[in-house]
């Protein structure tokens, strides 16, 4: 293996490993704070409004995130912006009131929305587009690590140290995601050192809007997050009043959602994907997603909500490789962290929309009925979409010629 090459891939471990080890401290805190929250007096309102905030910023600030992620290079951005998350994290262990730790959460978030698109962004940059998929497997697989051990570690944290602990610890792995950069073989320049020009923030949408490939794969990933997230909420009051499981039966469902997950980014991490066959793979992944959330809806036991969750893991790991992986590789150099941030916010706005949907539908027709439904929109989403994508990649590949596809770049096109 040539030398430049296994430098890329050990610095995605890198990234990775230490993004992981971001996302469990993420575990751990968001679980001590919605049992210290319980535990004072909130209801199902507060805890909502706790998952729903991390959220916001993500939305709200995708124009100027972008932008200054794709103007400031990520080993400069990414430092400055953990040392304040992890200052932030610390302060949510000290017991202050909802309205302090949603304006913590909501800070914390928006170093967030600053980040995510920066670090996704420079990924081509270190191991090249091509090999985009299988990156973002690797780092997949992971993250389910974290996702897999964090439940079950944060539940033994807080019952052995208290509330406090769990966020400390959460605030040292952003110090630690921090001082990564300073230790990897990075970009030193950003992507677009152009002149500043009006309307340079809005570059994002305009390339989902008129890539034919960014839009497609946009369309059915936004539809499939708005359709499915209802989903999570509806499997909670199905798996312990419907089928009549135990708390610890339902976490276990939710370890093998991310078992799934672990399983299949491992195994699409070897895998080296054609260009043409890009599209198949996300059709597939979200087949086996919008399947394993309507066979789990048929369940008739709770056992039966193991296989069917291992099988949702499984599309939906896929689907954000090779899906994610398709739009930051077809997104312009110039402009890549833009289109990134525009279109987690997006997603981020699907989210939010399916959670409130999902606390309105679920009193009404109840937990199962909402989870079949949750599938059968996903199926028709990508009955819909899915022809969509694969066109716009055949006519992508004739229109365009290898020399010009990754390179067009609509950052300088005169704005109104």
């Amino acid at each position: 293996m040539p030398e430049a090459k296994k430098l890329g891939w050990n610095t995605i471990r890198v990234i990775g490993a230490a993004r992981a080890l971001s996302i469990l401290g993420d575990e751990f805190a968001i679980f001590a704070l919605l049992l210290r929250e319980k535990h004072h007096g909130g209801g199902a309102i507060s805890i909502a409004v706790i998952l729903a905030t991390g959220h916001l910023p993500m939305m709200l600030l995708a124009p100027v995130a972008g932008t200054v992620a794709d103007r400031v290079p990520v080993r400069r951005l990414a430092p400055v912006v953990g040392i304040a998350q992890g200052l932030f994290a610390a302060l949510l262990a000290f017991n202050s009131s909802l309205g302090v730790s949603l304006v913590l959460l909501a800070l914390i978030g928006a170093g967030q929305a600053f980040t995510a698109p920066a670090w996704l962004a420079t990924l081509p940059e270190i191991v090249g587009k091509d090999a985009l998929p299988r990156a973002l497997s690797l780092m997949q697989a992971l993250y389910s690590l974290a996702w897999l051990a964090g439940p079950g570690l944060a539940g033994l944290m807080v019952s052995n140290f208290g509330y406090a602990t769990p966020m400390f610890i959460n605030s040292l792995t952003f110090i630690v995601l921090a001082i990564v950069p300073f230790f990897l073989a990075l970009p030193f320049h950003a992507r677009d050192r152009g002149p500043r020009q009006r309307g340079d923030i809005w570059i994002g949408a305009r390339v989902i809007r008129r890539e034919p490939v960014i839009r497609a794969t946009t369309f059915l990933l936004f539809t499939l997050t708005l359709t499915l997230n209802a989903f999570n909420v509806a499997a909670l009051f199905f798996a312990l009043d419907d089928l009549h499981a135990t708390p610890f039966i339902f976490g276990l469902s939710a370890s093998a959602f991310s078992g799934g997950a672990l399983v299949a980014a491992l195994v699409n991490e070897r895998r080296d994907v054609k260009e043409i066959r890009i599209p198949f793979n996300i059709i597939v992944g979200a087949l086996m997603l919008a399947g394993g959330v309507m066979l789990l809806g048929l369940s008739w036991h709770w056992a039966v909500l193991f296989p069917t969750s291992a099988l949702a893991g499984v599309g939906s790991s896929t689907v954000t490789a090779y899906g994610h992986g398709f739009i930051v590789k077809h997104a312009p150099d110039q402009s890549r962290a833009r289109v990134v941030s525009f279109v987690q916010a997006l997603f981020a706005g699907a989210t939010l929309v399916a959670l409130a949907f999902a606390g309105f539908i679920i009193p009404i027709i109840g937990a199962r009925s909402s989870i079949l439904l949750s599938g059968a929109t996903s199926l028709v989403a990508l009955a819909v979409f899915a022809p969509g994508l694969s066109r716009s990649v055949t006519k992508n590949a004739t229109e365009e010629t290898p020399s010009t596809l990754y390179t067009k770049d609509v950052s300088h096109e005169e704005t109104e």
